[in-house]
C-alpha cells in the first residue's frame, strides 16, 4: 500500500528543467529566485539519496519528500524560466530541437528488479501534463494503443524530434526502459498536443509482423532484447530514416523476448507520406564468395 500510494504521489509531482538565458531568468522575481535556488539545493540531495540509496524502502521514503520539493517549486510564479542546472545533472531534462516544451523525466527501483519512470510535459505558458508510467496494464497492447498522459508507456527519454505527419505537428520520442530481471526496451513512441491534453502512439509505423512475413500498421515501436545486448534505436539524418539494430532469439524461440540480440543487419523506417514505412537492410552487408575479397571498394576474384 505504502508503494502504491507513493507511485501515485509521485505522478501529481511537476517540475521541468531547460537551459533558458540569463534575460529569462531575470523575469523570474528576486524573493522567488532565491527560494527556488534554495529549493533546487534541497531536490538535489533527495533526488541523490532517492536515486542511490541501497535499501529499496528508503527510496520510497525520499521520493515523497522529492515529489514535495518539486511541488514547491513548481507553484512559484515564472519557474518554466528557472533552469535547475544542478538538478539536471541528476535526472533527465529534455526538450524537443524546436524548444516548444519541455519533459523532465526520472527513474525509482522500488525493488532491486522493479522500475516505474516519471515525468512531467510542461509548455512555456505554463500549462503541465504529467506522466504516469502505465506500461505493465499496456502490455498487451502496448504496440497498437493511443494513450494519454495518464496512461502512458513509461521510459527515460534520449531524444525529442518535431515531425509534421499528416499535416499534424507531433513529436517522436525515444525512450528506454529497465524493463525486467532479464530485458530492456528501446521505445519509439508519438507524442501530440490536443484540445484536450497530450496523446502518446499513432499508427503510423508500418513494421513486419512477428514472423516477417508482412507488415502490419503499430502505434509505436518497441525493440525488447537481453540485458547485456546493446542496441540502438535513433534518427540518421544523412539518411533521413530511424535506424535500428534488427533482432532475433539467440535460441531460435521468438516467444522468449530476454534471448533476444542483434543480429549484425540494421533495419530502418523512412517517412513516405504521412507513415513510417520499414526499410529492411537500410545498411547493406557485403557479403562476400569464397576466395572474393574486397580492394577499394571493388569485388575481386581470390
Amino acid at each position: 500500500m505504502a508503494r502504491q500510494k507513493f507511485f501515485y504521489t509521485l505522478f501529481f509531482i511537476l517540475i521541468i528543467g531547460a537551459r533558458p538565458s540569463s534575460a529569462q531568468i531575470t523575469k523570474i522575481d528576486a524573493e522567488d529566485l532565491v527560494q527556488l535556488k534554495q529549493l533546487e539545493d534541497s531536490l538535489v540531495i533527495t533526488a541523490d539519496s532517492m536515486l542511490n540509496t541501497g535499501i529499496p524502502d528508503d527510496r520510497i521514503s525520499y521520493g515523497v519528500r522529492f515529489t514535495k520539493y518539486l511541488r514547491a517549486a513548481m507553484d512559484i510564479p515564472e519557474s518554466y524560466n528557472y533552469p535547475f542546472d544542478s538538478l539536471s545533472k541528476r535526472i533527465h531534462v529534455i526538450y524537443p530541437d524546436d524548444k516548444s516544451f519541455r519533459i523532465f523525466n526520472w527513474m525509482v527501483a522500488p525493488t532491486n528488479t522493479l522500475r516505474r519512470y516519471y515525468g512531467a510535459i510542461q509548455q512555456p505558458d505554463g500549462k503541465y501534463f504529467p506522466l504516469k508510467d502505465h506500461s505493465e496494464a499496456l502490455e498487451a497492447e502496448a504496440e497498437t494503443a493511443i494513450t494519454s498522459n495518464e496512461r502512458w508507456y513509461g521510459c527515460e527519454f534520449y531524444k525529442i524530434m518535431a515531425q509534421n505527419i499528416q499535416g499534424q505537428k507531433s513529436y517522436l520520442t525515444y525512450g528506454f526502459s529497465a524493463n525486467g530481471p532479464s530485458s530492456n526496451k528501446k521505445i519509439l513512441d508519438v507524442l501530440t498536443f490536443t484540445g484536450n491534453g497530450v496523446t502518446f502512439g499513432a499508427p503510423i509505423f508500418m513494421m513486419p509482423d512477428n514472423k516477417g512475413q508482412r507488415l502490419m500498421t503499430k502505434s509505436r515501436v518497441i525493440l525488447e532484447y537481453k540485458k547485456s545486448a546493446k542496441v540502438s534505436l535513433n534518427y540518421d539524418d544523412s539518411k533521413k530514416m530511424i535506424m535500428f539494430n534488427r533482432l532475433a532469439s539467440e535460441i531460435n524461440d521468438p516467444n522468449r523476448k530476454n534471448t533476444y540480440a542483434p543480429t549484425g543487419q540494421t533495419d530502418g523506417l523512412r517517412l513516405e507520406n504521412g507513415q513510417y514505412i520499414f526499410v529492411k537492410d537500410a545498411i547493406q552487408i557485403l557479403k562476400l564468395q569464397d576466395g572474393q575479397a574486397p580492394i577499394n571498394g571493388v569485388m575481386s576474384g581470390g
